[in-house]
């Protein structure tokens, strides 16, 4: 017995639930016709039928199909109840959530008595169970459960007053980084932006994470009592079972269930939960993981070399002081034999040309903000983040100088706007994929090149370059990284006007990075983890 009202704004349309045919393309039991089911049937014997939620009844009346029924306006969807037997009220009469509006009956096209329930929104029809389920999750999580951008921000703002957190403290009581970049160890593609921040700031020295369901279908079992961590990303279709009107499954001749892709009108944010490889049990050692991973000969300082080298920025050395000059788009550091180490050189460059990526010719942030201010502080953020990705994917590990000026900043600014963190985090990635992919771009075409040479000494012909020429069109809706962006505007020359999830909307030139970054994003067979973007600047000195 499921009680009507569930709470102040959602009610079930009966006091008992089963569905007797779900919703979905099935067999009518009556026309025997294939077609979409756009509702739910639900067992009833002159049952007391409910108003799901407060709203206006848009029309009463009676058909063929449906026979009588009521349709009730709610902000932004309609409700609607069919095979009704009797009818309590008019059309242009406000109703409230858990207000008996009828009693189910057997009128219209029907073989039994039954409850068909059915939501619309936006003029298509969902299943309303799914929609149900949805409010209540919402209502029910809503006091306890925060988005993942609050959760990051939360505990890196709680952790910047107390100077605990990775930007003030790189080098764990072990000597292990503080910060490792998170990393799926059987796609072994790490995550992008805020999801590898709110898995780092776990404190796990392991890197590698994956989902309950993924471990098991490796082999692995997630330990009993463990606590999974969740990441959120832009998730464009899913996929189902197909069902016969009845509601089972479709399979083949083996038994496997028959399935289908649905794809989503617009993407939609999915939560997941992962578990660290300390939490797994059966998993290789890490060792052994990362012997097979990484076996690269270069050293974290020669990687940091070949990366400041290939990003092709002008570097002078002399004072005391490192910093970037907007002005001359120059970064100037001091002499390496005043730095302790080779290590400490490298970080303090890899800072820099993480300011260095802002100028208007590259990435084109904002770098107008005078040391101290809030602007200054949020570009040192932003900075500071890539650097730290950067120093944690090449293993060189980081060093930022200015936190003691910038943490109490940085905390109050998280707390006052929790959202800032997912911004800081984009505009990170978009800095490190900027940086890290020009090495490793160069690094595949040499790939290739020994790859062609190869083949030709085994009389192979070279591949020939076939299909059309890559192009973006008006609405493309493209997922990069822990966003979407749509093309809103295609310009005549060729520049286009993107939005992206948050509704910051910006200009992209053909010149740009991000242009094709986005352009490969749109023809990759699977959306890349990676992106580059945009803003504005005017100053001399940043990132002292």
């Amino acid at each position: 017995m499921i009680l009507p009202l569930i709470c102040s704004f959602l009610c079930l349309p009966l006091k008992n639930l089963q569905v007797t045919s779900p919703f979905g393309f099935r067999i009518h039991p009556l026309s025997g016709r294939y077609a979409l089911h756009a509702g739910i049937d639900l067992r009833a014997r002159h049952d007391t039928v409910f108003a799901v939620f407060d709203g206006n009844v848009a029309l009463t009346g009676y058909n063929i199909s449906l026979g009588r029924f009521v349709d009730i306006a709610h902000r932004g969807f309609c409700s609607g109840y069919g095979h009704l037997s009797q009818v309590f009220v008019r059309q242009g009469e406000a109703v409230s959530a858990g207000e008996p509006i009828g009693i189910t009956g057997a009128t219209g096209r029907v073989t039994a008595e039954h409850l068909h329930f059915s939501i619309r929104c936006k003029g298509r029809s969902i299943d309303p169970l799914k929609f149900i389920y949805q409010i209540l999750i919402q209502h029910i999580m809503s006091k306890n459960f925060r988005q993942l951008p609050e959760i990051v921000a939360g505990k890196l703002s709680s952790e910047l007053k107390n100077g605990t957190s990775f930007f003030q403290k790189p080098v764990k009581e072990n000597g292990l980084p503080a910060y490792v970049t998170p990393v799926n160890p059987n796609t072994g593609k790490g995550y992008s932006a805020l999801n590898a921040m709110n898995l780092a700031m776990r404190g796990h020295d392991d890197p590698r994470w994956m989902s309950a369901k993924e471990a098991s279908f490796t082999g692995y079992v997630v330990k009993e009592g463990a606590k999974g961590t969740m990441i959120s990303f832009p998730k464009k279709t899913d996929i189902q079972a197909m069902r016969d009107f009845e509601g089972n499954k479709f399979t083949d001749e083996e038994g496997r269930t028959q399935v289908k892709v649905v794809e989503f009108e617009r993407p939609q944010t999915a939560n997941y939960f992962l578990f660290n490889a300390s939490q797994i049990n059966r998993i290789p050692p890490l060792e052994d993981y990362l012997k097979a991973s990484d076996p690269e000969q270069l050293s974290p300082v020669e990687k940091a070399g070949k990366l400041i080298a290939d990003s092709k920025a002008v570097i002078e050395h002399g004072g005391q002081e490192a910093y970037y000059d907007k002005a001359r788009d120059v970064i100037q550091l001091p002499e390496k034999e005043r730095f302790e180490t080779e290590t400490a050189y490298m970080q303090a460059a890899v800072l820099q040309l993480a300011h260095w990526s802002g100028h208007e010719s590259r990435l084109n942030r904002p770098l107008d903000g005078k040391l101290g201010s809030l602007d200054a502080a949020k570009e040192e953020f932003r900075a500071a983040t890539a650097a730290m990705q950067i120093g944690a994917e090449i293993k060189l590990g980081h060093n930022i100088p200015l936190h003691a000026t910038y943490a109490g900043t940085w905390a109050k600014m998280l707390k006052d706007d929790p959202f800032e963190i997912s911004r800081v985090a984009t505009d990170a990635q978009k800095i490190s994929n900027l940086l890290l992919g020009v090495s490793q771009k160069r690094e595949q075409e040499q790939g290739q090149e020994h790859g062609n040479e190869q083949g030709q000494e085994q009389g192979s012909a070279p591949e020939k370059k076939t299909g059309a020429k890559k192009a973006f069109a008006l609405d493309d809706e493209i997922p990069y990284n822990d966003t979407v962006y749509k093309v809103l505007e295609l310009h005549k020359n060729k520049n286009v006007k993107v939005e992206d999830s948050l509704g910051a909307r910006t200009v992209i030139k053909k010149t740009d990075a991000v242009y094709s970054a986005l352009l490969e994003a749109k023809y990759a067979e699977k959306q890349p983890e990676i992106e580059l973007g945009e803003e504005q600047s005017q100053t001399a000195k940043i990132g002292r």
